[in-house]
């Protein structure tokens, strides 16, 4: 759910709510568009701050909280940062296993991670490379002299 659908429609954060709301105003057959609109309405006229006046929200005149002044909204997460983040590693994995055929997990892992050990040692990396094998971006194999991972062909 986004600002829009709880602000024009003063639906409560609930899934189950939100449902029966959309179910009532969504064009049958028209949930592509609809999504689209609200989205797009949301991100010009219903952020954090919203701007009805400012952006000339055509929806001002239904609105609920352009009527009520409340512009309250549920916290919407917002991303986590990418330093540190699991997306930013799971890039590294993808830019060292392009500069080489295939690597160990011994070798590769302190090429991914300056502190490679401990609580984000070969389990973690482990979990990283399962994750990208899961996507279809590397492989993964056990030969004679350990694990090793490559990119995918």
């Amino acid at each position: 759910m986004n600002f829009a659908h709880n602000r024009a429609f003063d639906v409560p954060d609930d899934d189950a709510a939100f449902e029966r709301v959309a179910q009532f105003v969504m064009p049958d057959g028209e949930s592509r568009v609809w999504n689209n609109a609200i989205m797009e309405l949301g991100g010009v006229a219903c952020g954090k701050t919203p701007q009805c006046d400012e952006a000339g929200c055509p929806w001002r005149r239904w609105c609920h909280a352009y009527e009520t002044g409340d512009f309250t909204a549920p916290d919407v997460p917002t991303q986590p940062s990418f330093e540190g983040s699991r997306r930013q590693f799971r890039g590294r994995v993808i830019r060292v296993l392009g500069e080489y055929d295939e690597l160990s997990l011994d070798e590769l892992g302190p090429r991914v991670r300056v502190d490679y050990g401990g609580d984000t040692g070969e389990d973690w990396l482990r979990g990283l490379l399962s994750d990208l094998e899961g996507d279809e971006l590397v492989s993964v194999a056990e030969t004679q002299n350990g694990v090793v991972a490559r990119l995918r062909e």
